[in-house]
């Protein structure tokens, strides 16, 4: 590499680095250690090269040296480059993350994370939301508080405080947040098909909903008369792990089914109905009549008439 051999003709010439020769030398390094195995090493041993000359390595030359790390190397690698850092006091900015060894793993699984994501799909857009959501931290920044925020407002204390407790024991926001975040930005865009995809690849990839993903990807279905029965399924699905729908989110489904005007998807309605009440779910009226409120009158009707039904029955 280019940089790597400019340094050592400064070091062969008596010229002494500075702090920026440091810093380009070894985000250069681990930014490019994929095209070679012993890049990573070097771009290691020059951070801590940095530190014992008493100088500060930024914010961005950590992270470039951590991910090359999650990327190439075992977690082992990654615990023990954070104790030397440590070792020769080492602090990161408030702006990255604080990493801790005993949660190196689910660190460094987030690091690579997009690496993942884009091979798990070949749809473009997809990918491309993955490497804007994975490389920006101020949308992760903002999706997090109101994942948490929307959690605790439906009564979902227990999924919100385990939010919170992942991104506070690992300083990594949590995998579920940039899944739901990417799922939201393709439902604002009117892409349906692709907030499916995300959600798909969402478990594909290992990662669990919570009961906010689940809420914004129903609501999100429902809009679409083309993805009613995808809405269905998610939301019984999603009771079938034990997460219990709010009223605007059941509501949005039987709506669905309301809209289309038709006695074949009435029957449909009044048997989904039926199946959730099965699975423990009351629909309440009352809160659903919230839900429902500047709706034309023929939707409220339909939608009523089907939850009656099945209430009186």
């Amino acid at each position: 590499m280019a940089a790597h051999k400019v340094y050592h003709h400064m070091i062969a010439n008596g010229v002494a680095p500075t702090s920026c020769t440091y810093i380009i030398l070894i985000n250069t390094l681990a930014t490019n250690s994929s095209s070679d195995v012993n890049f990573i090493g070097y771009a290691k041993k020059y951070f801590l090269e940095m530190l014992d000359k008493g100088m500060t390595p930024i914010s961005s030359s950590y992270m470039a040296v951590f991910k090359a790390i999650a990327r190439q190397e075992p977690v082992e690698k990654a615990r023990e480059f954070l104790e030397q850092i440590q070792t020769k006091g080492f602090s990161p900015k408030l702006d990255v993350p604080h990493f801790d060894v005993a949660y190196m793993e689910e660190a460094m699984n987030a690091l690579k994370m997009s690496d993942v994501l884009i091979n798990a799909t070949t749809d473009n857009k997809l990918q491309k939301l993955y490497r804007e959501w994975s490389t920006t931290r101020k949308p992760l920044r903002d999706e997090f508080p109101k994942m948490y925020k929307a959690l605790k407002a439906d009564g979902n204390d227990d999924q919100a405080m385990e939010l919170y407790r992942r991104a506070w024991d690992t300083n990594i926001i949590p995998e579920v947040v940039l899944h739901t975040g990417v799922i939201e930005d393709c439902l604002k865009a009117g892409n349906t098909e692709c907030a499916l995809k995300a959600y798909r690849t969402m478990l594909a990839t290992g990662v669990a909903p919570n009961s906010y993903t689940y809420t914004v990807l129903i609501k999100g279905l429902t809009a679409d008369p083309h993805f009613i029965e995808d809405a269905k399924k998610c939301l019984l699905e999603m009771m079938d792990k034990g997460l219990r729908p709010n009223a605007a989110t059941y509501t949005a489904v039987i709506e669905g089914f309301a809209r289309q005007e038709d006695k074949e998807a009435e029957e449909e309605g009044k048997q989904f109905v039926e199946v959730m009440m099965g699975k423990g779910l009351e629909p309440n009226v009352k809160a659903m009549m919230e839900v429902l409120k500047g709706r034309p009158k023929g939707v409220i009707r339909r939608v009523i008439s089907i939850v009656l039904s099945k209430l009186k029955g």
